[in-house]
């Protein structure tokens, strides 16, 4: 997609990419506050870029739902739609925000989770190889360097018991993620989550990023882009691989999409796209993108005819696919 993205028109008004904004990687999870918010949640693809970028594979992914769950395109049009004009109508709301007021704020999600929209995630482990282990035990110990001092004196008050691969989805394919089980004195358990990062996706497009290591990458972009982030995201790396360190599963409930009607997918969809805008906000020029979208509906619709035949592309190059 991001090829794609890349041969079409955009403003110049950049910001902090996600890079992989679909449905999917927006969830809920505690802060270090122990607060449930709700927010964009995978940066292995995060950069500098168009902001347009995101809201278009968002919204694509939205009308790509709609087709798989069978809701119809009129169920698929407006959750595009909506998602969009939840994006516009946020900036809109931000831009005339300070930027410390921008960097304070969040969505307020006490009417989704009335909803039951979000399912708590499961997990499937396997005993890693020794090679695999003694990689891992090596970037967890470089991994602290990267923390700051009082999140690593917290650490300190663990010690490892066990590691564990943890098999990830169809995107993370190849890549080497493991689980890192720590216990407390008093037996409290902390388990932390070591996944390989590679280049972004989007690096053909628009450029190479500043940071050498693309775990430090991944964790900047989140550091960026989140109301708040878990106390424990760092990065490393094992001399040939980088890595970046997050707590697994602190409280994290992501979009139950087997479960999922089609009138709860057009909430849901305006609660991505007001989670996006503020996490564009933060970064970009909310005056300037605000005043680009407009007070009408014309980027809705933009957005929804983009939607509409990027939907249709996938659906016909996945049935090509199988026939080979």
């Amino acid at each position: 997609m991001a090829a794609d993205l890349a041969s079409r028109p955009v403003t110049g008004m950049r910001v902090q990419l996600c890079g992989d904004a679909h449905l999917q990687n927006f969830a809920g999870y505690l802060t270090p506050e122990r607060n449930f918010i709700f927010d964009v949640d995978d940066f292995d693809e995060t950069l500098p870029g168009p902001w347009e970028w995101d809201v278009a594979r968002l919204c694509a992914s939205v009308a790509l739902l709609a087709h798989v769950r069978s809701f119809g395109k009129r169920c698929g049009s407006a959750a595009a739609y909506c998602a969009a004009q939840a994006y516009r109508r946020h900036m809109r709301g931000l831009a005339i925000r300070s930027p410390l007021e921008i960097w304070y704020s969040h969505v307020d999600v006490r009417g989704m989770l009335k909803r039951e929209l979000l399912a708590p995630r499961s997990a499937d482990y396997v005993k890693p190889t020794p090679e695999h282990e003694h990689s891992a035990r090596g970037v967890l110990e470089r991994y602290r360097e990267s923390l700051e001092p009082h999140v690593s004196l917290l650490l300190e008050k663990y010690h490892p018991v066990e590691l564990f691969e943890y098999p990830m989805g169809v995107g993370s394919v190849g890549l080497l993620v493991m689980i890192a089980h720590y216990e407390s004195r008093e037996g409290a358990p902390l388990y932390l989550q070591i996944k390989q990062a590679q280049a972004s996706a989007l690096e053909p497009y628009l450029g190479r990023s500043v940071y050498r290591n693309h775990g430090e990458r991944a964790i900047v972009g989140q550091h960026l882009m989140q109301a708040a982030t878990d106390l424990f995201v760092g990065w490393s790396s094992d001399g040939e691989r980088d890595f970046y360190v997050r707590q697994f599963r602190d409280g994290k409930a992501s979009l139950d999409i087997d479960g999922i009607n089609a009138a709860q997918l057009i909430d849901f969809s305006s609660w991505c796209g007001r989670v996006l805008g503020r996490a564009h906000a933060r970064t970009g020029d909310a005056q300037m993108i605000a005043r680009y979208l407009g007070a009408s509906d014309v980027f809705e619709r933009g957005m929804l005819r983009f939607a509409r035949v990027y939907a249709a592309q996938v659906v016909r190059d996945y049935e090509e696919f199988c026939r080979e």
